[in-house]
């Protein structure tokens, strides 16, 4: 029989082509996966790679084992997730992906709440591009993913779940030139050095026609900001000791405005707010970690809008009025 163990560090030896790569992202020693592959390769009776100086080189009958065995290992960490599935939330386990914006509003927030009532529940929180989500979630590496809707809404494979919208805001420091004026228009706020995370496509090119700053990304179609930076709390660190200008969603600035740090800006544009939610695949059944996980998303998400209601209501009392139907 052959044996799992072996022939998913194979694989993974095949995917980064370095004995040394390969048993690093498998926490073994080089030694140890030589000997694995070596033991393989003698209980098959043949040669699954070849050393070359380049690199490690699959043969033409280790592609043909691995094609088959990839299919092999995956069905087997299904098996093994669809049996933690039927033991339910007390052992089990949680992949999440989350997005710049809900991994800081929501993801941990949440993901805190749900570990304080299941502790023993292992649980694995991940940031990053977006489009690395979408892969990550096909690839059934993640359960499910917080992120910008408009990134998965063409994948037939993938189900969505919109949130809340979350109003956003330009904001700056207490003292900034900008401060002195009782409405800024968008020209005025973006002649400042403007920082912030990548734009989705549904926001990039209308606001790049209205300020000429920053540029699109060719193979994304997002859009760059002149200071790129994916990490809202150190783009509010760089705002709050420069003239800078941010863009973020008013949860996340409500604490540093309350502290008299920064300054939400009294400019109201239409394509200003949040749209992610969760994405998950359509015909994988969620795990009950997932569901409990997803439960308390919705419950922190709907208290971080009632705090972006109420900063919205000191900047501008109109639209924080017509902000209590958005959402719903």
């Amino acid at each position: 029989m052959l044996d799992l163990r072996l022939l998913h560090q194979a694989l993974v030896l095949e995917r980064h082509r370095s004995f040394a790569r390969a048993a690093e992202a498998l926490h073994l020693t080089q030694p140890a996966l030589s000997r694995s592959i070596a033991g393989l390769e003698a209980a098959l009776g043949e040669r699954l790679f070849d050393r070359t100086r380049q690199g490690v080189e699959t043969t033409s009958f280790g592609r043909m084992l691995l094609t088959r065995a990839r299919a092999l290992v995956e069905g087997a960490a299904e098996l093994e997730r669809d049996f933690q599935l039927f033991r339910g939330l007390h052992i089990g386990t949680l992949a999440v992906g989350a997005g710049i914006f809900p991994a800081s509003l929501s993801a941990g927030h949440a993901a805190g709440r749900l570990m304080s009532r299941h502790p023993r529940l292992n649980v694995e929180l991940n940031t990053g591009d977006l489009r690395q989500l979408v892969d990550q979630v096909l690839q059934r590496k993640l359960d499910l993913a917080l992120m910008e809707l408009s990134m998965a809404e063409e994948q037939a494979e993938l189900a969505t779940e919109a949130l809340p919208e979350h109003p956003g805001a330009f904001y700056c420091r207490v003292g900034h030139p900008l401060a002195q004026q009782p409405r800024p228009s968008l020209k005025q706020v973006l002649a400042y050095p403007f920082v912030g995370p990548r734009l989705p496509q549904r926001i990039a090119r209308e606001f790049l026609q209205l300020v000429k700053v920053g540029r699109i990304e060719p193979d994304s179609g997002d859009y760059l900001p002149p200071v790129k930076i994916d990490s809202e709390p150190m783009a509010m660190d760089v705002v709050m000791h420069s003239d800078a200008v941010g863009l973020a969603p008013l949860a996340l600035l409500a604490p540093r405005i309350r502290a008299g740090y920064l300054l939400a800006l009294p400019l109201r544009l239409h394509w200003m707010h949040t749209r992610y939610g969760f994405v998950y695949l359509r015909d994988r059944q969620l795990s009950p970690a997932a569901l409990a996980f997803m439960t308390e998303v919705r419950a922190v998400e709907a208290e971080s809008l009632a705090v972006a209601q109420s900063v919205l209501k000191a900047i501008e009392p109109a639209a924080g009025r017509s902000l209590a139907h958005r959402g719903d």
